[in-house]
């Protein structure tokens, strides 16, 4: 027998201070409902853990974000939805203004009209914005660049990919153009002349003078310009000049056979038709340029439409200052810069970029609308069912976009409670079995204090040796 040591006593105490950390343990668990109370029961889990949390915030992060995207879509498409309003009353004023029944100060209200529609299609596209970023003014579009300046690129559909492309241009493109012949002062009869279906009135003492002033105000409704040689006093000729490049443009001069006759020209109904730019060839792989084979071109007065398979839709636009009959190469580049990026995903590059192109009174042609005669109704229906057909397919895109963005939205909810679930599993503790621990921990706790207060007086029995 021994009394310097307790050996039980200390047996005891080690199995009470084993036990006494458990419980506290186990008490720390069910307080938290966490398992994951000491790293070192689950080192494994532990480190999972912490990048689940990560992802899972991450995740709900993206998810805002998307729906932040959606509602970009959401503001860019209730504005071209108004747009597209706007060119809905321009062409049914075109139409009304295409009617003779209409007279031209009749026409000139319908232009005033059609005026303030452009201006406000201008403000709508540069006041349209979402948190200070301007969505229709052509800053969410891809960029692009051209090597030359007479060349630009003013369109890009989404199937165009990042890349150079090349083409080869000749300036074949001209303007209608229609003289008259030499007019001495005083010859033409009283009559009528219409320019492009502007109507001037000859009177019988009307002067050269008197005339081009005519023809001057005539040529500024119908969108022609007008210049003379020689003197307006003695003998003069005009020339009747169309401000629009191409093909579809033309100098329409109508008369009687008496005015026809001293004016020069050769009918009393004449048309000249101007003339469209050439692409001589497009180049493509094999000239380190993206174009394909299939790829084909149109060009209309100075700008150019490529179009191929996958929705490859390419508009250049070529400037002034060229030498006619001269060939030039164009060389332009589209980037994936520009696009308002939308971070759908807990991860790098998980991305959606959302791309919409500049939308102005430019950019739907509608500056090229002159209603001031029947024949400029005429073309401005073309040209306003156009622009509609044109904002439809921009619509399109941006609901597409949309459709993608709430697919998304979706799955991340559905990856976020998945993983959410997962992160459970690891982290949260069984209350069940941790309170079934908890009340062994607890017995054990209150025996091994019992024994230990036992192993305490062990010592005592040396004292009956002394009796």
């Amino acid at each position: 027998m021994r009394i310097n040591t307790n050996v039980a006593a200390l047996r005891a105490c080690y199995q009470l201070n084993s036990t006494d950390d458990k419980l506290s343990l186990s008490l720390q668990k069910l307080s938290s409902g966490n398992k994951l109370i000491d790293i070192r029961e689950n080192p494994v889990g532990a480190s999972l853990s912490v990048k689940m949390k990560t992802q899972i915030r991450n995740l709900d992060r993206a998810n805002q974000n998307t729906s932040d995207g959606i509602s970009v879509v959401e503001t860019a498409e209730g504005a071209l939805a108004e747009i597209q309003s706007m060119l809905q009353r321009i062409n049914e004023l075109s139409v009304q203004g295409a009617s003779d029944t209409y007279t031209d100060d009749d026409r000139v209200s319908i232009m005033n009209e059609i005026s303030q529609i452009r201006d406000e299609i201008d403000r709508v596209s540069t006041d349209t914005d979402f948190n200070t970023r301007t969505l229709l003014d052509g800053s969410l579009a891809r960029k692009t660049y051209t090597y030359q300046d007479y060349a630009k690129i003013t369109y890009t559909s989404t199937g165009v990919n990042a890349g150079e492309y090349e083409l080869l241009y000749e300036a074949t493109e001209e303007k209608a153009q229609l003289s008259t012949g030499n007019v001495t002062n005083g010859s033409i009869p009283e009559g009528t002349i219409k320019i492009n279906g502007a109507s001037v009135e000859i009177g019988e003492n009307d002067t050269l003078t008197d005339i081009y002033e005519k023809f001057m105000e005539a040529g500024e409704k119908a969108g022609v310009e007008i210049t003379y040689t020689g003197s307006l006093t003695g003998t003069a000729s005009f020339t009747f000049t169309q401000i629009e490049y191409g093909s579809a443009y033309s100098v329409n001069i109508s008369t009687s056979d008496e005015i026809a006759n001293a004016l020069g020209l050769a009918d009393k109904e004449v048309k000249v038709s101007g003339q469209d730019g050439t692409v001589v060839a497009l180049y493509g792989a094999a000239d380190d340029s993206q174009f394909t084979t299939s790829a084909s071109y149109s060009v209309s007065g100075k700008e150019i439409t490529i179009k191929d398979y996958d929705g490859f839709e390419m508009k250049i636009e070529i400037g002034e200052g060229l030498t006619a009959g001269s060939r030039y190469r164009v060389r332009s580049g589209v980037t994936d810069a520009g696009a308002m990026t939308i971070q759908v995903g807990a991860n790098e590059y998980q991305e959606i970029d959302i791309e919409i192109p500049e939308i102005s009174s430019k950019t739907l042609r509608l500056d090229k609308i002159r209603t001031y005669t029947s024949e400029g109704c005429g073309n401005a229906i073309t040209i306003s069912q156009e622009a509609i057909g044109y904002i439809s397919e921009i619509r399109s895109r941006l609901g597409a976009y949309q459709n993608r963005m709430e697919h998304t939205v979706s799955t991340l909810e559905v990856t976020e409670e998945n993983m959410t679930a997962s992160l459970s599993r690891i982290e949260d503790v069984d209350m069940a079995d941790e309170m079934t621990k908890y009340t062994t921990y607890n017995v054990m706790s209150q025996a091994a204090t019992s024994m230990l207060a036992q192993a305490n007086q062990l010592p005592d029995k040396v004292l009956q040796l002394l009796q």
